[in-house]
């Protein structure tokens, strides 16, 4: 998105909305314009990057409890995570 036009637009935003977005932001150090942005990009998609990546740390937490007792699962595990990250493309 860094290449594209930016462009300003007033719209009208809901308080809750406006402040539930300002507390996100604050708590990942991010802007409001960021969160905001990724939240209007995302907004048909449940599933999004961050979302994504949360799935894969679980996976891989998984495989290094439990690869070595069940590495098949492990396997199918990581190609439907692969198969998300596909998805967002």
């Amino acid at each position: 998105m860094k290449d594209e036009k930016r462009i300003s637009k007033p719209i009208r935003i809901p308080e809750s909305v406006v402040k539930d977005i300002e507390n996100e932001a604050a708590k990942t150090g991010s802007d409001f314009s960021k969160v905001a942005n990724y939240r209007l990009k995302h907004f048909e998609k449940s599933l999004t990057p961050a979302i994504t990546a949360k799935l894969q740390d679980i996976v891989n937490t998984a495989e290094e409890l439990v690869g070595e007792f069940a590495p098949e699962q492990i396997t199918i595990m990581k190609k439907e995570v692969k198969k998300l990250w596909q998805y967002l493309k």
